[in-house]
């Protein structure tokens, strides 16, 4: 294939473009789009280039129209494992069948009573007055909420730390200051990375079984109400050539573990902050839970009717979407917009530039709920806005997360006002979702 490479921003001649982008990533890929356009190429020192991809049109390439071109990449596999997240083709379609009907409407829809309880038992532990970090609350919470749910398993607060600062950890293959350095060097975040990756792997086994335990979690019964490890577990036995390996299962574990509750706690973190930071907006969701749910626990009937709530979630997940980047490799020689990426090249979906790219959005970094309405989601472009990715690999549990995300919303909302009062703006780094560099502090003001 012929063709010329994507081009490349301005850079340091030895450095070339490692200390613009661990400095600050978010920074330098809106600079480099200015620059170059929305395809560029980024090149650093002892690693291969890295093609940067922030319009709507080449998310549909390559999640969509040439998906086969494009797999997953090694840091997904060397963080996940043979996990859903990164496994490829007919491990792929197979790990996804088995998972699938975990995730069915009905089913989610049944979980409703135990996130309610969940967050029940996590607003038992606030007080009036006091501050804490919503970042550390929402992933505390929601890992919660996975167990009471899919794992059919209670969590208490405080109880299980180790899982939860080894699940945070797998993040730190991710940090800027290491992910543009060979993967040989052992920088401070890799040696994290690994020890959390082994104490992770080490927590999920013990949630299944001993393959030669004579008394199974569960070794029959009806797939439709199974939870994961009941469902799992199944598969280790089964024998209609959907079996998985012990191996495979405990990947599929740290996965569900990580994936399950990160993403859908950074969404609910920078929701808070949204609020905390326009108070107009904030007085009209709490004037809607007043309205709709009149002090009561939400029902999904209810939910269904807060719209303003609705708007305000999709609104952040517009500005920051929990996965900022999808990542993907080239796994053949690809020609795009006139450009050659060659195979074997990491590439990075840019939803976050996407997300706040005034050619789709009017005012893009405001923070406007009301955008959202009068069919303006369905005039965009397909993947102008995609938080949670988009063709055959679209995000598992999306319907889950936003069922969660809304009661959370709810019943907090209806409790507590939390106040942002730090005299900073936030800083964001880039992991495999985004984190903040000092959390997100707030005041828990009982309403």
């Amino acid at each position: 294939m012929s063709g010329q490479l994507p081009p490349a921003p301005s850079g340091h001649p030895i450095l070339q473009h490692a200390l613009r982008y661990a400095r600050d990533p978010f920074e330098f890929v809106e600079e480099a789009t200015t620059e170059c356009g929305d395809l560029y190429r980024m090149e650093l020192p002892g690693v291969d280039d890295v093609f940067v991809l922030a319009h709507p049109d080449y998310l549909a390439q390559v999640l969509v129209d040439d998906v086969d071109a494009f797999g997953k990449t090694d840091d997904f596999r060397r963080a996940f494992g043979n996990g859903l997240l990164s496994v490829e083709g007919q491990q792929w379609r197979q790990q996804r069948d088995i998972l699938q009907p975990l995730f069915f409407r009905d089913r989610i829809t049944g979980y409703v009573d135990e996130m309610v309880a969940c967050v029940e038992q996590r607003l038992a532990t606030w007080e009036d007055g006091e501050t804490r970090d919503v970042e550390t609350e929402m992933r505390a919470l929601t890992l919660e909420v996975l167990f009471a749910t899919l794992f059919g398993r209670e969590l208490t607060p405080g109880e299980d730390e180790d899982l939860r600062e080894a699940a945070d950890g797998l993040n730190d293959w991710f940090a800027p200051t290491s992910w543009i350095l060979p993967h040989w060097i052992p920088t401070p975040a890799r040696r994290h990375f690994n020890q959390s990756a082994t104490r992770l792997q080490e927590e999920v086994r013990a949630l299944l079984p001993d393959e030669t335990s004579a008394t199974p979690r569960q070794q029959s019964g009806d797939s439709d109400t199974m939870d994961l490890l009941s469902r799992l577990e199944q598969t280790r036995d089964s024998q209609d050539g959907k079996q998985m390996t012990t191996g495979e299962i405990e990947d599929q574990l740290v996965t569900m573990v990580f994936a399950g509750h990160e993403t859908t706690a950074t969404a609910l973190a920078f929701t808070w902050y949204l609020l905390a930071t326009h108070p107009t907006i904030r007085e009209e969701f709490h004037n809607e839970l007043n309205a709709v749910l009149n002090g009561t626990p939400p029902s999904l009937g209810d939910l269904e009717e807060l719209e303003m709530t609705d708007r305000i979630l999709t609104e952040a997940l517009r500005l920051y979407p929990p996965v900022h980047t999808i990542p993907r490799q080239t796994t053949t020689d690809v020609e795009m917009n006139g450009f050659r990426l060659p195979e074997g090249h990491e590439l990075h979906l840019s939803l976050i530039h996407i997300h706040r790219d005034e050619q789709f959005y009017d005012d893009p970094l405001e923070f406007r709920p009301s955008r959202w309405t009068d069919g303006f989601k369905e005039s965009l472009p397909d993947f102008a806005y995609a938080p949670f990715g988009g063709g055959r690999r679209t995000c598992i549990g999306r319907e889950f997360a936003l069922l969660e995300a809304k009661i959370v919303l709810a019943m907090i909302g209806q409790q507590f006002q939390l106040d942002w009062e730090a005299e900073r703006e936030l800083t964001l780094e880039p992991r495999i979702t985004i984190r903040t560099e000092k959390g997100i502090p707030m005041r828990l003001n009982r309403r």
